[in-house]
């Protein structure tokens, strides 16, 4: 009778825990590293009523970001409808001159704690650590 109560009382307690275990992948906390020099991991996480919205923000994040961090002039955008307009029109301007190579290799979905709803886009992307340089992008098969 003692054991049964201990089993129980262990899954009572760790079930939970199991659950948030399996819910949020690693790489959302921690970026796994990359397999060479020619690219690097980001993540992005971007809310939207749906996931269409929601990928379209957490994508042009991504190439925000990433034409920053290679030195690209990009113009910081206050609302979310300029972010779109800018990276249109920054793109438009800049892919004559530079190209910088993404892949997105995971994404995880939540909802969103939004009273009006929506969901929570997370996005692992590879991406080229030079402009006009092609990546030599590798396999990601670790998405849990």
């Amino acid at each position: 009778m003692n054991t049964r109560i201990l089993i129980i009382t262990l899954l009572a307690i760790l079930t939970p825990t199991f659950a948030w275990a399996l819910g949020e992948p690693s790489w959302v906390k921690t970026l796994p590293k990359a397999g060479n020099d020619t690219y690097y991991y980001r993540m992005t996480k971007a809310e939207g009523v749906d996931y269409e919205q929601a990928y379209t923000k957490a994508f042009s994040m991504a190439i925000l970001e990433s034409q920053w961090k290679i030195g690209v002039l990009v113009q910081k955008s206050e609302d979310e409808k300029s972010v779109e307009q800018a990276l249109k029109q920054e793109l438009n301007l800049k892919e004559q001159n530079m190209k910088i190579s993404i892949n997105k290799v995971c994404e995880y979905e939540q909802v969103s704690s939004n009273p009006k709803g929506g969901i929570v886009l997370y996005c692992l992307w590879q991406v080229s650590c030079y402009g006009n340089v092609k990546a030599d992008f590798e396999d990601f098969l670790d998405c849990q």
